[in-house]
Formats: C-alpha cells, structure tokens, sequence
C-alpha cells in the first residue's frame, strides 16, 4: 500500500467527523498537493520582512512567495525520473480542491488558493492550462495573472538575492539551511501523519531543494508537531517554522466531506 493512503487512512481513523469509507475516494493527489503548498507557505512567511503572520491572517504576500520559492527551486517543472512523484500536478489538483472550498471549511482562504494558482500561472500558462480551465480563468486574466507574476518575480529577487547560492555568491555571515524535524505525538490521527511524514521523506526532499538554492537568513527549522489546532507560524525567537499536525488533518478531512 502507497505511503500516501496509509498516511491518509491512519489519519481518517482518528478524525470522527469523516466516515472512514471516505477515504477510498480521497485524491492522494490532492493532499500531496496540500503539503507542497504549506511547505513553501510557511517558508515565505518566515521571509517576509515583516512581522510573519499566523495563517488565519496570511498577507498576500506570503502567497506570492511562495510561488516564486517553487519556481526557484524547480518543484512544479515535470520530474526526469518517470518513477518520481510529478509535484506540480500534485500542486495543480490541490489549488484546484482548495479553491473551490467554503471559506469555513478550508484551512488556506479560498482567495489565497486563487492567487497562487494564478501566480503559478502567470508563471507558465501552458503547464497550468489544465489549472486554468479548472478555475476558469480565460485570456484576459491569464495575462493579468502573467503581469502579476512578473511583479512578483521582481520583487523576491530583490529580496532573496542576498542569500542566493550558486559560482561566485557568498550569502551573509549567519544565513543557513533548512533543517526539518518531524516530532514526536499523542494523537492517533496526527502520528499517522507524522509516521507518514517521515517515511516518505518529502519536506526533507523539498528542504534539499531550496538549500541547494538558498542560505535562510540565520537559518531555521520546519518543525511539523501537535499545536491543538490547525496552524502554520513562524517563531523567530525560535527560528521555527511551524506546520501543524492538525492543519495536515483539516486538509484530509475536507477532501474526505467533499467526496
């Protein structure tokens, strides 16, 4: 059995509010999709040079970041391995789901699941056209979506430039990796996905990938762990970028009620 629908399963269990023959219809898509997302999410709100937000309040901003650390980092191009997961159709399926939620519903709002696929396709329209039909976004506003990632991509390379690795770039004294830790927990749902987590290996996958292209300012970590709701913030005193368990859980519940 796939390391996804076991995740997805053990976590059903736990969640009393979704029957367990739900999972059956679960797109393992989708949540993969959700924890692309919320990786990169995270990451650029801890950027931003304000103070982060938590997400119940995400800026904008933090969105349009992240579209721009998967651009950089190459997550949503298709993978040369044909045995690889294809993340960017995992991204596209779950832009797609989140979209479309009730605002009560979704752990990301609606409107913000709408500016990263829009960024993502002001990006690359062709690879997202899927995406775009999806969401139907016509001509018009894929040119407007184009304007906009452009703006974008301007702006994060102003504000990623000093940590940029590469021939010739030395990123300022202090600035480090991306470690993960994926901790211990109680909960039964939540050590599903926790045991999931460590066994596939993704966000230690993603974090290698935007090492390979950044140095964090002072470094941090991706702490995934219990929080008793379902959150994602940065800790700067900490240097943690905080993924909850329980946030992971609302996205499998929400594909569970919708199937």
């Amino acid at each position: 059995m796939h390391v996804w629908r076991i995740m997805i399963l053990g976590a059903m269990a736990g969640l009393a509010a979704v029957p367990r023959s739900a999972a059956a219809e679960i797109d393992d898509d989708v949540i993969l999709g959700a924890l692309v997302a919320e990786f990169h999410i995270g990451i650029a709100n801890s950027l931003l040079p304000e103070t982060p937000a938590p997400t119940d309040a995400l800026p904008e901003d933090a969105i349009v970041g992240a579209a721009q650390l998967l651009a950089l980092t190459g997550v949503v191009e298709k993978p040369q391995n044909p045995g690889d997961a294809d993340l960017g159709k995992a991204l596209d399926a779950f832009l797609a789901f989140a979209a479309t939620l009730d605002k009560k519903e979704a752990p990301l709002a609606p409107k913000l699941a709408k500016l990263l696929a829009c960024q993502l396709i002001g990006q690359d329209a062709e690879a997202h056209a899927a995406l775009g039909a999806t969401l139907k976004i016509d001509v018009k506003a894929a040119k407007a979506c184009a304007d906009a990632a452009a703006r974008a991509e301007a702006q994060w390379n102003g504000r990623l430039a000093p940590y940029r690795r590469g021939p010739g770039l030395t990123p300022p004294e202090g600035a480090g990796p991306l470690y993960v830790e994926i901790a211990p927990v109680i909960d039964e749902a939540n050590e599903a996905i926790a045991e999931g987590l460590r066994q596939n290996g993704l966000f230690d996958s993603l974090a290698d990938r935007l090492n390979a292209e950044l140095a964090l300012p002072y470094g941090r970590m991706l702490l995934v762990t219990e929080c008793g709701g379902p959150n994602s913030f940065f800790n700067p005193d900490r240097r943690e970028i905080v993924l909850c368990d329980e946030r992971i859980a609302a996205w499998i519940a929400a594909q569970g009620k919708g199937t």
